[in-house]
């Protein structure tokens, strides 16, 4: 699965089909083979991340507890069968609601672990008010290596990626400080259960989850607490959906409290966009797809299954910034025409692609900026293109990318305007949907069909590794 928006920005992601279903609420994550003693939610309703969509869960807790996500309102998320909520700091644009906050001190208080990891910034963010609440908080100074554990983690070795420290008083026990003896991770009693306050730079933060930094301590810092609230282990966890919905036409708007004052702007940019898709594509969405659109509390992207599209509230500085919105959610909705035979090599450049040639439908400059920046990345590995395999393991991105872009573009020049839209079309035709497998050889026998020339040669001379042989689709 692909969790990364590739060009030109950052973070968009074609959400698996496991993962997606989690967000929509409609199955739960697998539990350890034993009956799990923790039961724990990762909150990403105040801000979404991927690292927080459960790799937080993969690399702290699988094994030894039952994890999930909360997509809605905070202060409605159903903590009795749970004994462990992970926060952040949170995004300044959805600040941690007094409701949220009670709700969250009141599952310490019946004997719930809360972890809340951030680092204190100007202005603080919004996790500040819960933190305070917490009578802790976190302050703008930045901490010193080497960390040092103190007490339980006397001894442990400590991988720190910087932050800064916290602001704790007598009630906090302090688990580990920096080089001038001040705290960076403290924990404390309230009520019947635990608070345990963190800089971020001492959990992993990757959205893959390749690093599990401290989980050695990390682990059983946590389940140690947790476990003194009882759960039923026998009660499947389930995520919690965004709970507010709108049905607009064929598509439900999903959102919750925090994500509502940012739902209906979005979708406006998505009304505006569809037109051009279609007559980009020349056909509708493939049959089923693109049903309802989640709107995410962040400005890191979005993913796409097809059927869901979720977009990030506030990408690209939206709305203040237009452009980089119209073409993330051409990109995201532009999957749903695409499937359910993925694009080879190219999918996430040819769903970018579709952004960029809306966004120029539209009048953005920055589209023609968008495609010359990354034909020029690829330009300066492969100066005439011809060299450079794209499809070849070691690849560089902006080589795949580059060519990508370079092909559309000249095959809209050779061949159209229009060479896209006859891409489609055919892809549609000829391609059964109980199809197994869409080879990039198969996709460069759907281009020759579309546009009525036989294209092996021309890829070839592009070092693309493609065979006529290896497609069973026939080449007029």
């Amino acid at each position: 699965m692909s969790h990364h928006r590739h060009h030109p920005y950052i973070a968009c992601a074609v959400l698996s089909s496991l993962a997606l279903v989690l967000a929509v609420g409609m199955i739960s994550p697998s539990v350890a083979a034993a009956p799990p003693t923790v039961h724990a939610v990762a909150d990403v309703s105040q801000e979404f991340t991927f690292y927080m969509d459960g790799r937080f869960y993969r690399q702290y807790l699988e094994g030894v507890g039952a994890g999930t996500q909360n997509w809605g309102t905070l202060s409605k998320l159903d903590l009795d069968n749970v004994n462990l909520v992970v926060l952040t700091d949170g995004n300044p644009r959805i600040p941690y609601s007094p409701a949220s906050i009670a709700h969250v001190k009141q599952f310490v208080e019946a004997g719930g672990t809360v972890l809340l990891m951030g680092d204190g910034r100007d202005p603080m963010p919004p996790g500040q008010v819960l933190a305070r609440e917490l009578s802790g908080g976190f302050t703008t100074t930045q901490a010193k290596k080497p960390i040092a554990g103190v007490g339980e983690l006397t001894g442990v070795d400590i991988t720190f990626r910087g932050g800064n420290v916290l602001d704790v008083g007598a009630l906090w026990t302090v688990l580990a400080t920096d080089h001038d003896d001040r705290p960076v991770l403290a924990a404390r009693s309230l009520g019947k259960g635990q608070v345990v306050l963190g800089s971020r730079g001492l959990f992993g933060q990757k959205p893959d989850a390749s690093d599990p930094i401290n989980a050695d301590w990390v682990t059983p810092m946590l389940v140690s607490r947790a476990e003194a609230k009882q759960i039923d282990p026998s009660k499947r966890m389930r995520p919690t959906r965004a709970e507010l919905k709108k049905e607009i036409g064929p598509l439900t708007l999903q959102f919750q409290e925090g994500t509502a004052p940012f739902a209906d702007a979005v979708y406006e940019v998505y009304e505006e966009v569809r037109p051009h898709l279609v007559e980009i594509t020349g056909v509708e969405p493939s049959p089923g797809m693109i049903k309802t659109m989640l709107i995410l509390p962040t400005g890191g992207g979005g993913f796409s299954s097809g059927v869901l599209i979720a977009i990030g509230a506030w990408w690209g500085n939206y709305p203040e910034q237009r452009y980089p919105m119209v073409e993330l959610i051409a990109h995201e909705a532009g999957h749903s025409w695409v499937l359910p035979h993925a694009e080879p090599l190219w999918n996430e450049p040819i769903a970018t692609w579709l952004g960029i040639e809306t966004g120029r439908r539209m009048g953005f400059k920055k589209a023609d900026e968008t495609i010359a920046l990354q034909i020029a990345k690829a330009k300066r590995r492969d100066p005439d293109l011809t060299k450079m395999n794209p499809m070849a393991k070691d690849a560089h991105r902006d080589v795949i990318w580059g060519k990508s872009y370079f092909v559309f573009e000249e095959l809209e020049r050779m061949h159209g305007p229009g060479a896209m839209a006859k891409y489609f079309q055919t892809k549609r035709r000829v391609l059964s949907s109980d199809r197994e497998g869409y080879s990039i050889d198969d996709a460069v026998a759907v281009w020759s069909i579309a546009v009525g020339e036989n294209l092996f040669p021309w890829f070839q001379s592009l070092a693309f590794d493609v065979d006529p042989s290896k497609t069973d689709l026939v080449i007029d």
